[in-house]
């Protein structure tokens, strides 16, 4: 006879609840569900907070009463996790908006199940991935795509208290890039880390620059750390916490059962794709070292050849940090 357990009356998850398969039905009642987040916003080169419908300009901290209200020329945050995307917005990205966009996918492959209306059954296929398919602001064809490539952030502040989401555009996906390989080079999780996020000034529109200032404590690593799999920071960045938080244990007659071995291929397939990985990265190191080289060659012989007959009067230039500095200030923070 079948029994019904009183909601109220259970203490632990039933053992035969335990695993996130059985939430399919859940994943596809939650699909309208509205997560709301606050979102940084970047217009104009200025950064913004829209939360509940308002958008507050962030400041520049003040040290003492008399300095003069100022815009943040830059925001200091720890990335809790981050997610590829490519989004589609039929009438534009307005930026700081927190809603959906018209198509998205979260695998660069598909669109998400979620989309009510997809532009194409595949990314490659769509006309909206093709280069020459993007529209500006004045409703003229650019040589860009209406589909971007993003990267979804969940960052927080001092503290950690507060996770919001920062859209990382085309033109500033690779200074995000080239901080990530140089904390790899050292090491160091993009999550153990203060990241200051900037803009760089020469850029005509929004170009974001980002730069490794110091380490979390080993208390704020801990709640990084705890915080990846945050239910709000996966809505954030567009991930689901299905089977990526603490688990239920498995059940004793479960655990027990233990599927039947199979013979392992000669060729492990994993082993090779993961050497197949780091010789082609090897490749790409050795050609970037090859094509810097020579490029510092032509740059000294050019200096060499071209002697100007008076030097010109000095411009003011705005330091950006290049990464060789990047390099040795990590060191320096290392040591």
């Amino acid at each position: 006879m079948n029994q019904v357990i009183p909601f109220d009356q259970m203490s632990t998850l039933p053992a035969h609840f335990a695993g996130a398969g059985s939430l399919a039905l859940n994943d596809a009642a939650e699909e309208f569900a509205s997560v709301k987040f606050p979102v940084i916003s970047i217009k104009g080169s200025r950064f913004h907070v829209s939360r509940d419908g308002e958008k507050t300009l962030i400041m520049r901290p003040k040290t003492k009463d008399s300095d003069p209200d100022e815009p943040a020329t830059y925001i200091e945050v720890t990335i809790l996790n981050i997610q590829k995307a490519k989004t589609f917005y039929e009438d534009g990205y307005v930026d700081g908006a927190a809603e959906k966009p018209d198509c998205f996918s979260n695998d660069g492959i598909t669109p998400d199940s979620s989309v009510a209306a997809p532009q194409c059954s595949t990314c490659a296929l769509c006309p909206q991935n093709a280069w020459g398919s993007g529209v500006n602001d004045k409703g003229e064809a650019t040589k860009g795509k209406a589909c971007s490539d993003v990267q979804r952030l969940a960052v927080a502040g001092h503290g950690l208290d507060d996770p919001m989401m920062l859209r990382v555009p085309p033109a500033s996906l690779k200074n995000l890039a080239e901080m990530s390989k140089l904390l790899s080079k050292k090491n160091i999780p993009l999550n153990g880390v203060v990241t200051r996020v900037s803009f760089d000034t020469a850029a005509s529109s929004p170009v974001m620059l980002f730069k490794p200032i110091g380490f979390l404590d080993a208390d704020g690593f801990a709640k990084a750390q705890s915080l990846m799999n945050d239910d709000l920071v996966l809505a954030i960045v567009g991930k689901k916490n299905r089977g990526l938080g603490t688990l239920p244990a498995t059940p004793a007659h479960i655990a027990a059962a233990k599927p039947a071995e199979v013979a392992k291929p000669a060729v492990d397939p994993e082993e090779a794709a993961k050497k197949a990985k780091a010789d082609a990265k090897a490749k790409k190191v050795a050609a970037a070292k090859a094509a810097a080289a020579a490029a510092a060659k032509a740059v000294a012989d050019a200096e060499k050849d071209d002697e100007p007959a008076a030097a010109p009067p000095a411009k003011a230039t705005t330091a950006v940090a290049t990464p060789g500095s990047l390099d040795a200030e990590l060191d320096a923070l290392l040591s």
